[in-house]
């Protein structure tokens, strides 16, 4: 398969989407449940267990890795929208060329220094406070997050040189609500 069919093939953005999406939905439910549950506990029992904190933390971290990874492919993350939509599309193009580069470059700093981290976790069998879960496997979620983060920048710096009227009716139509 070309690069160009996988930075525009419909079928690998839906999957890319569902996971993005399944993975947020189960840590909002998570989250959802553990601040729910605790503060009920807190409230009726005056007792709170002590890996609640943490879970939610991190199920934190895991959702908010993965609903960058969306925003990266449909260019919502961090931008000054209104100001840039009322640039000319060459200097607009230009601008988005700039960010991926920005973005892959801040991408690979974080992937590589949180393998570390977790590699560390893993040579010292590191355990989440409270519980039997290894902290590598929590700590999984920033590299997982930025890798697809760093997949779906690829695939729109690709349509930004390539296939920029795709973009343009894209953004024109609110793909993002899909």
């Amino acid at each position: 398969m070309t690069l160009k069919k996988i930075c525009t093939n419909a079928n690998l953005d839906r999957v890319l989407l569902k996971i993005e999406n399944s993975v947020m939905i189960v840590t909002y439910l998570i989250l959802i449940c553990l601040v729910g549950g605790e503060t009920i506990r807190r409230a009726i029992f005056q007792e709170q267990a002590t890996w609640g904190p943490e879970i939610a933390m991190y199920s934190f971290i895991w959702l908010s890795w993965f609903a960058m990874a969306r925003h990266c492919r449909y260019g919502t993350n961090l931008g000054f929208t209104k100001i840039r939509n009322s640039l000319p599309a060459p200097v607009r193009r230009v601008l988005e060329v700039i960010d991926a580069i920005l973005w892959l470059a801040i991408g690979s700093v974080v992937f590589w220094s949180t393998a570390e981290l977790i590699s560390s976790n893993f040579v010292t069998e590191q355990m989440v406070m409270g519980t039997p879960i290894p902290a590598w496997i929590i700590n999984l979620g920033v590299p997982l997050g930025w890798a697809f983060s760093m997949l779906r920048i690829v695939q729109r710096l690709w349509l930004v040189l390539f296939q920029w009227d795709f973009l343009e009716n894209e953004r024109a139509n609110n793909y993002l609500s899909a």
